[in-house]
């Protein structure tokens, strides 16, 4: 697709930052406000059987055009971030056919950081904002538990993250990239622990004190994430004098 030249003046908007800091209902918010729709920059969101684990589950808001770089199974292997930043830009450009503003979410430190390093020769009006972590960083690990808890028990039908993660082990093709993935991570480590198997995703039976703690660790593991994604970030975007960066509330 050519975007260069697109007849409708397009102004872009990048909201980045670590995981669990409100990046989709700040971007929520503004496309509701703007009418303009919202493209998803995560690698991870574009496997469609990782739904729960990556928090593409959830994310669709009413009144909101939520737009994702590909629809992709761990079959197809990882999907890497040169090609995802092509995506990016072409849907971008697509979009900004049609549309006068497109905002951009996410948190995937490689694909935003190639983004970034292409600012300078986008056609387009672009401004960045980056959320950061709250200050008190045991409400951010109450937060990431509280969504570690609704990753393990999703509303029906959507399947719980230790449903997905078995399906994927079930294959040893995808055992690799499994174990990539940070709430599996996470998980993994949690039933190497209890002698568990992960192929089994039956949590019915099982202790509370042993599902708290497996809550607890996913959300130590995001939470150690999200602060090599902020570091990240402030760098990247350090070069970019547009950019802001402001807490999440």
């Amino acid at each position: 697709m050519s975007w260069i030249g697109s007849p409708v003046p397009l102004s872009v908007h990048l909201i980045a930052g670590p995981t669990g800091v409100g990046k989709s209902a700040r971007a929520s918010e503004l496309a509701r406000s703007t009418g303009a729709p919202v493209v998803v920059a995560d690698r991870i969101q574009c496997f469609t059987e990782l739904a729960t684990t990556s928090a593409r589950a959830g994310a669709d808001t009413p009144g909101v055009r939520r737009v994702w770089l590909c629809d992709r199974s761990v079959s197809e292997g990882d999907y890497p971030a040169t090609e995802a930043v092509e995506s990016l830009v072409e849907k971008i450009a697509e979009l900004g056919l049609s549309a006068p503003s497109v905002i951009i979410e996410g948190g995937s430190i490689s694909l935003l950081t190639l983004f970034v390093r292409r600012l300078p020769e986008l056609p387009w009006h672009i401004t960045t904002q980056l959320l950061t972590r709250p200050p008190d960083m045991a409400l951010y690990l109450k937060a990431l538990t509280v969504r570690a808890h609704a990753m393990l028990h999703p509303a029906a039908p959507q399947r719980s993250l230790l449903e997905e993660l078995a399906g994927l082990w079930a294959d040893p093709a995808n055992r690799w990239f499994a174990a990539s993935v940070n709430g599996f991570e996470a998980a993994l480590e949690w039933c190497a622990k209890h002698s568990l198997d992960p192929e089994s995703s039956a949590i019915e039976n099982l202790p509370k004190e042993l599902l708290a703690e497996l809550e607890n660790m996913i959300a130590v593991r995001h939470a150690e994430h999200g602060g090599d994604q902020e570091t990240a970030f402030r760098r990247a975007f350090s070069a970019h004098p547009s950019a802001t960066a402001s807490r999440s509330s």
